[in-house]
C-alpha cells in the first residue's frame, strides 16, 4: 500500500481526501500526514464548489512545514494541492527529493515553468501527474468512447460551460490576484480547455475574449478551430450568488449528446433511430478518486500513463498562453502551429 501525504490542505484538498480514505478502504494507498502553514485548516470545514472539507481523521498526522513532514514520515507520493504560483517550485523540489508527485491543476502559471517540472520529473525518475480530473469523469470519459468508437459518426460542434461565483474562500484570497491564479481563465476554463485538447485534438487556431471584473480574465469566451468542427467554451466565474454548473453539448451526424451537472442525455437525429431520448446510466466512483487510483496503479503497477501524461498537461498551459495572447488582442486569431 502506498504511503500519501499532502501538501496544502485548502479547499481542494477537502476532497482528494475523503478519495484517499476509499483508496486505503480498497488496500491501494493511505493518506499518514497532511501540511498547511495555517493549522487551523487541519480541523475546519471549508465549503467550496467541489468539497465540503470534511475534517481530517484522527491518525493522519499533521504539520506545518512539508519539509518536517517528509523528513519523519515514510512517504512513497506526495499529493500537491498549493496555490498555482506554488505548484512548479514545490512539485519540482520534492520530485528532486526522490517522491513521485500528484499536482494540482493547473500544472504552472507558465508553460515554462511546467517544461521545467518536465525535466525534473524525467531527471529524477519519478512519476508526475497533474489533475486534470475531467478525464478520469464519467460523463467526459462516455463522451470519449462515443467519439473514438464512432458510434454517433463524427462530431460536428461542440460547446462547453462552466458558471460559478468567484472563488473568495482561499488563502489570502488569492485567487483574486491574477498574478497568482491567472484568474478564471487558468483555473476553472482550463479544465474544458484540457478537455477539448483531450476529445479532438490539437486545434489549428484559437481565439479568445475575456472580462476583468475580479482579478482579471474573469469571463472568458473561447473559440477552438478545427477542419469540419465548430467549438466553443465559456468560462465565468461573475455568477455571483448562483451555484457551479458545468455543460456540454456535443453534436454529431447521428445524435446530440447534452450533459449537464454529470446527467447526459442523448438525442438521436430523425432517421438514424426512433428519435427517442435516452440517457446512459454511469456508475462508478467520482473523478477525484477516479484519478488518484490512477497514479496509484500507475506508481504501484509500473503501468504506462496514456490518459494523462504530464507532457499533455504542458501542452494545456501553453494552448491557455495562445488563449491570453488572443485575448490581449482583442480577440485575435491566434495560430497554434
Amino acid at each position: 500500500m502506498l504511503h500519501v501525504a499532502i501538501i496544502g490542505y485548502g479547499g481542494i484538498a477537502g476532497a482528494h481526501a475523503p478519495a484517499w480514505k476509499l483508496l486505503e478502504e480498497r488496500g491501494k494507498a493511505k493518506l499518514v500526514a497532511v501540511c498547511d502553514i495555517d493549522p487551523a485548516k487541519f480541523t475546519m470545514k471549508q465549503e467550496t464548489n467541489i468539497s465540503t472539507g470534511k475534517e481530517l481523521p484522527p491518525e493522519v498526522h499533521t504539520y506545518t512545514d512539508y519539509h518536517d513532514m517528509l523528513q519523519n514520515e515514510k512517504i512513497d507520493l506526495v499529493d500537491i494541492c498549493l496555490p498555482t504560483p506554488l505548484h512548479a517550485p514545490v512539485a519540482t523540489e520534492v520530485l528532486r527529493m526522490g517522491y513521485h508527485v500528484q499536482c494540482e491543476k493547473p500544472m504552472a502559471r507558465t508553460y515554462a515553468q511546467a517544461l521545467a517540472m518536465l525535466d525534473a520529473a524525467k531527471a529524477s525518475g519519478r512519476t508526475l501527474m497533474i489533475g486534470q480530473g475531467l478525464r478520469f469523469a464519467l460523463e467526459y470519459v462516455f463522451l470519449k468512447e462515443k467519439i473514438e468508437s464512432g458510434e454517433f459518426g463524427k462530431p460536428v460542434s461542440g460547446v462547453f460551460r462552466r458558471l460559478s461565483g468567484p472563488p473568495l474562500w482561499a488563502w489570502e484570497n488569492w485567487y483574486m490576484n491574477h498574478d497568482m491564479s491567472g484568474g478564471c481563465l487558468w483555473d476553472m476554463h482550463i479544465h474544458d480547455v484540457d478537455m477539448i485538447r483531450f476529445l479532438f485534438g490539437e486545434p489549428k487556431a484559437v481565439s479568445c475574449v475575456t472580462e476583468d471584473l475580479y482579478a482579471g480574465d474573469d469571463v472568458v469566451h473561447s473559440r477552438f478551430y478545427y477542419d469540419n468542427l465548430a467549438v466553443t467554451a465559456i468560462g465565468d466565474w461573475s455568477q455571483e450568488g448562483v451555484a457551479f454548473m458545468s455543460d456540454y453539448c456535443i453534436a454529431f451526424e447521428k445524435a446530440t449528446v447534452r450533459c449537464e451537472n454529470g446527467e447526459i442525455t442523448v438525442y438521436p437525429r430523425n432517421g438514424e433511430s426512433t428519435g427517442e431520448k435516452w440517457s446512459p446510466k454511469l456508475e462508478g466512483d467520482n473523478f477525484f478518486a477516479n484519478e488518484l487510483s490512477f497514479i496509484t496503479d500507475v506508481v504501484s503497477q509500473g503501468i504506462e500513463n496514456n490518459t494523462n501524461p504530464p507532457e499533455s498537461a504542458a501542452a494545456t498551459i501553453r494552448l491557455c498562453e495562445l488563449l491570453k495572447q488572443s485575448a490581449d488582442e482583442n480577440g485575435a486569431v491566434v495560430s497554434c502551429e
